[in-house]
């Protein structure tokens, strides 16, 4: 039994089907190193960004400013050009000021970065207190501040430094974790 080409021609015609929806399928299917699925675009850009949260007496509990804010899809994170962050409420107002920063999606956790200053403004009973530093890791909501690297701690003239810092809103506590060195100035009264 001989077979002729023409009872071949829907086989192979079948074969070539399969084989280009079997590519078809793996084309689309495998991910390419030019996919737009993993990019890092902004989808916001706001110049002269600040945003103010009230409490529910409506107050102003914290205000955050920007030179520039630029928002990400991807992972809901957005960077700030020289952010100034101020928190007010009960106690002295503070400030912190940096080059650069970055919030979370959910707003919880803010990291400033280079020149990092805060700073505690002075009351009755205390000198303005400074927090120098070129790092700093804050928990909002915990009232919790961190870094790992060097810190220099200024009221008055007296002068604290070491690398290194938790400061807790809750207990309003620095603990300097390594390398400490401290000149305290009395005042006098």
């Amino acid at each position: 039994m001989k077979m002729r080409a023409a009872n071949l021609l829907p086989l192979l015609l079948v074969l070539l089907l399969a084989g280009l929806t079997l590519w078809l399928r793996i084309a689309v299917d495998t991910p390419t190193g030019g996919s737009d699925r993993h990019r890092h675009d902004p989808d916001a850009i706001v110049e002269g960004f600040t945003v103010t949260r009230l409490n529910e007496q409506g107050t102003a509990q914290y205000s955050l400013a920007a030179s520039r804010m630029i928002h990400y899809a991807d992972d809901n994170s957005t960077e700030l050009a020289a952010p100034q962050l101020v928190r007010r409420g009960d106690g002295p107002a503070i400030t912190i000021t940096s080059e650069r920063g970055t919030l979370t999606r959910d707003g919880e956790e803010a990291f400033f970065h280079d020149n990092v200053l805060v700073v505690r403004e002075a009351t009755p009973g205390h000198h303005e207190l400074r927090v120098r530093t070129d790092y700093l890791h804050l928990l909002a909501e915990a009232g919790v501040a961190r870094t790992h690297l060097p810190v220099t701690i200024t009221e008055g003239r007296s002068v604290l430094s070491g690398v290194g810092m938790e400061f807790n809103k809750e207990s309003r506590r620095f603990a300097l974790l390594s390398q400490v060195r401290g000149n305290y100035a009395q005042t006098s009264k």
